[in-house]
């Protein structure tokens, strides 16, 4: 008698890897983790959602709102070092969603990077060196605008697979630089990571130089489609005369530089910046493209330039006085927001008759120490986004540059 011995395993027995989706989501004071790890074919069956998810989640005072949560989610239960865990049904897993925070470190890449690598081991990858550890920023559709375009704090979107070691353990949540977290399910089995740099790739290896971008992009780029973004410009540093238009010529965003603004600082949020006004006291330009309703963004931006509370009156006040002008086919809304005066206002019996009266636009008093003064055009586009032009900085440098502001707001091209 012959038997013949198989010498492949049965796809029905073969063991799948692991794949791994989260987000990394920056607020002023925290940073949160979103974290849906798996079997591959039941994460690939809840990654759409999960994304939509998280590019569309709202806090409140910098804690996510989770009252509504996609079809099929449910609260699990309460974990230690959790905030929310979620209960996510596939087709061939139940998967945990968890939902943790850390406290904003200084060092936003270094925060992202470690919480990343670890991530990567514990699908069985090596620790990276790609910035972020190759992970991608995440757009999101609902985020503070504040919060999400610090250059030093994109919301982070990780995808990884692999096969962990036998053994191993997922558990373990977000990583502090000093290690992780003490007790609970976020001490983790993975290592310190002073030891995470030198093994990572062979010698030689190349790093590539878009990482961090989008995986759409970094592909449009290598096949040709898409030009590769410009590096950062030094701030300070000049690339050509002060009047030129904007000198990519394959970038979709066009504009003519007002005489005497400089290149500012650029980040991979940033899609122009300059440096207006005295070299010693400038104000900053930038633009960017996010999300955030309009009297949100307007009532924050009124509170970083006083110490007091906002009034909704003074809210509406503004939304209300705002500059409509048109910006490439666009209708935007221009709000110059200057901080409130310490003069208080005049009794009305002390009022004589060459004061000036309610009506008058002529300014009544000067603002108060100088100040910070912000002057932003938000400008809906056709994808649910806003581009947001804003110039922060001395009260008496930005009302100089208003006209050169408005003529720079005009020759904007997308």
């Amino acid at each position: 008698m012959t038997y013949q011995i198989p010498t492949t395993v049965p796809a029905a027995l073969t063991a799948e890897d692991t794949r791994m989706v989260a987000a990394i989501l920056p607020q002023e004071k925290q940073a949160w983790f979103f974290k849906l790890m798996g079997r591959e074919s039941a994460v690939d069956a809840a990654e759409a959602a999960f994304k939509e998810f998280t590019q569309n989640v709202r806090f409140n005072e910098g804690v996510p709102i989770l009252d509504d949560l996609p079809e099929g989610w449910r609260r699990g239960a309460d974990r230690a070092m959790r905030f929310a865990s979620i209960n996510i049904e596939t087709p061939t897993q139940q998967l945990d969603l968890s939902i943790s925070q850390l406290a904003r470190m200084d060092d936003w890449d270094k925060l992202v990077a470690m919480n990343v690598n670890r991530w990567r081991g514990q699908v069985g990858l090596e620790p990276s060196e790609e910035e972020w550890a190759g992970a991608e920023i995440l757009p999101q559709r609902n985020a503070d605008p504040e919060t999400q375009t610090d250059e030093h704090a994109p919301a982070i979107w990780v995808d990884v697979i692999g096969r962990p070691a036998a053994g191993a353990s997922s558990m373990g949540g977000p990583m502090t630089a000093g290690g992780p977290m003490s007790g609970g399910p976020f001490s983790g089995p993975a290592g310190p990571f002073a030891q995470t740099g030198s093994d990572s790739g062979k010698a030689g290896d190349a790093v590539d130089p878009h990482a961090g971008l989008p995986r759409e992009a970094r592909e449009a780029i290598a096949s040709g489609k898409m030009k590769a973004p410009g590096k950062a410009i030094p701030q300070g540093s000049k690339s050509g005369p002060e009047t030129a238009s904007s000198e990519d010529t394959d970038s979709k965003l066009k504009y003519d530089r007002p005489e005497g603004w400089r290149d500012g600082r650029m980040s991979v949020m940033r899609m122009a910046a300059f440096n207006v006004g005295p070299e010693d006291a400038p104000a900053e330009v930038t633009i960017i493209t996010a999300g955030g309703d309009l009297r949100g963004n307007v009532a924050r931006w009124m509170g970083q330039i006083r110490e007091s509370a906002v009034p909704d009156k003074e809210v509406d006040e503004a939304l209300e006085n705002a500059e409509k002008l048109e910006v490439s086919g666009h209708e935007g809304q221009r709000f110059v927001l200057i901080p409130p005066t310490l003069k208080s206002a005049p009794d009305d019996d002390a009022k004589d008759d060459n004061s000036p009266d309610e009506e008058s636009e002529e300014p009544q008093d000067s603002p108060a120490g100088g100040g910070t003064a912000i002057d932003a055009t938000i400008i809906p586009m056709d994808n649910g986004f806003s581009l947001f032009v804003k110039m922060t900085g001395p009260v008496e440098v930005v009302q100089a540059q208003t006209e050169q502001m408005r003529a720079f707001l005009k020759s904007l091209r997308f």
